[in-house]
Parts: structure tokens; C-alpha cells; sequence
């Protein structure tokens, strides 16, 4: 499911969880399928198709209900902690149906998404929107590497780039057995060949977006200049994430490109950040 940015009370400190609540003269979707356990995608504000897919949040308690006031919308969603006054000034509630029906749910953070919404994410009018998977990347998500905040989909990503470019590997001609995973214990990925006598090293790197800048480390510059073996780099580009029901995420797809002698200068490195000591003596 999508839900558009929810407000924030700035109680979070006192929780672990945060509230959202919705007032709806009709029970409009997601209000009888809405449940403990379900994953929830918020989406910042934009337009019909602009904005940003912010967090992904899993459902810890729900509360449904006709109230025939905004008083008793409250006592509705007491349980969940929202302070009266907090509820009754929210510009959302003082515009809302004077009766109708409430629902609230409370949410706790699973992990940061941070990547472009597009046409394919609709939300309605409700501020919902109810879909069985989240797609992210595969040509939506701009060009060059960029950066996924959350670790675990960094390495999604990574591993399904790694994949593809094995794939790519054993189609040029190099046997299975003689392609080694090194990323584990040296500046590049894969290493090819006998192990005394390798033939070609290969820098992989995985993107959501389409053919664009990489970020590259200064052991992976130092060991394709330096490192006696001819280096490949391979970007492999508009990989996919999808989002199941299940709060599970896949990584798929995605297009190989190959520089086979790569050789990184300094007219295509651009400095991001360096590591400074300070005189402490002084």
C-alpha cells in the first residue's frame, strides 16, 4: 500500500511508533483490508506523480470506527496515544467530516526508501493507494548510481549486479569454475583465471538509474592502475527493486555495460570527500 506523508506530532521520542488517521464520511479503501503486520510505503508531496517514496512502515494496530463527532472520533483513537489536543487542532481533523468514519493505525519504521515515485505509484484522492508490489529503479530512477540509504537494499542491488555480470562473464567465453568472487577481500569483484596467473580482474558496480556516474574507492583507482592485471569495470544499470506484500524486496533486471580495459584518469574522477588529520600537536 501507499499512503501520502503522514503529519508528525513531535512525540516521537515518547514511542516507538508513530499515528496516522484518516475521516471518511464512507469507508473508502484501505479501510476494511488495513491490518496488523501490513507493509505500508509513505510518499512525500509532489503531485499526481512527482514526490519521492520515503519509508517503508509495517501496521502495528488499527482502530475502525463510525464516530458521530470529532469528540468521539478521539475516544476512538485514544488507545493509540494521540493527545486530545494534538487531534482536535490537527488541520486535517478540523476539516474533516463532522461524522463519518475513523481510521487510525500506528506504524513503526522499516526501512528508508528515498527514491523517485512515478506514474505506476497512484494514490487517489483518500491520500491511499493499494497495490500488491512497489517497483523502484529499471529506467525510473534517474541516471548514475546514486545512493539507497538502507544498507540491506544496497546489498540487493549489489548481489543481483554481481549476478548479471558472471552471467556476462561465462557468455564471453570464461569457464565457471575459473571466475572467483574476491569482493569479499580485495579492491575489485571478480577475478578470472588461474589463480597464480589471472587474466583479467572485474570492478562490478549495480545501479537503479540508467548509464550515469559510479562511485569508484580509491583501493579499486589504485588497483586498476596498479595492479598488474587488466580490469574490466562493469555498471550494470536500471536494476529493479520490488516491494512484495510480504515486506520482502527483490532485486531483477538490469542491463550490462562494459569498459573491458579500464583505466580510470583523472579527468573522469571528481573528488567527493577527503580524509583530513588534524595537527592535534599544535
Amino acid at each position: 500500500m501507499l499512503k501520502h506523508q503522514p503529519w508528525n506530532n513531535g512525540t516521537q521520542e515518547e514511542r516507538d511508533y508513530e499515528v496516522e488517521w484518516n475521516m471518511w464520511q464512507r469507508r473508502q479503501p484501505p479501510f476494511h483490508d488495513l491490518e496488523v503486520g501490513t507493509q505500508v510505503v509513505l510518499v512525500s508531496a509532489g503531485g499526481p506523480n512527482a514526490g519521492k517514496l520515503t519509508w517503508q512502515v509495517e501496521v502495528v494496530d488499527v482502530i475502525k470506527g463510525r464516530y458521530e463527532t470529532h469528540d468521539e472520533a478521539w475516544r476512538l483513537i485514544r488507545p493509540l496515544g494521540v493527545p486530545k489536543a494534538v487531534f482536535m487542532n490537527q488541520d486535517y481533523t478540523v476539516n474533516a467530516a463532522p461524522a463519518g468514519w475513523l481510521l487510525a493505525w500506528a506504524y513503526r519504521p522499516v526501512r528508508k526508501i528515498m527514491q523517485p515515485r512515478t506514474a505506476e505509484h497512484h494514490i487517489g484522492r483518500n491520500g491511499w493507494g493499494v497495490t500488491d508490489a512497489v517497483q523502484v529503479g529499471g529506467g525510473n530512477a534517474g541516471d548514475g548510481q546514486g545512493r539507497l540509504p538502507d544498507p540491506q537494499l544496497r546489498r540487493k542491488v549489489e548481489l543481483a549486479a554481481m549476478r548479471k555480470v558472471r552471467e556476462w562473464l561465462v557468455d564471453q567465453g570464461y569457464g565457471s569454475r575459473s571466475i572467483r568472487d574476491t569482493s569479499a577481500t580485495c579492491p575489485y569483484d571478480y577475478e578470472v583465471g588461474p589463480a597464480h596467473a589471472p587474466k583479467l580482474r572485474v570492478e562490478v558496480k549495480g545501479t537503479l538509474g540508467g548509464r550515469g556516474p559510479v562511485i569508484v574507492t580509491a583501493g579499486e583507482v589504485l588497483s586498476a592502475r596498479q595492479g598488474g592485471v587488466r580490469t574490466a569495470l562493469a555498471v550494470v544499470h536500471d536494476i529493479e527493486l520490488t516491494l512484495r506484500v510480504d515486506g520482502t524486496w527483490e532485486a531483477t533486471g538490469g542491463q550490462v555495460w562494459v569498459d573491458e580495459h579500464w583505466v580510470p584518469t583523472d579527468e573522469t574522477l571528481e573528488p567527493l570527500q577527503y580524509r583530513h588529520q588534524p595537527d592535534f600537536g599544535r
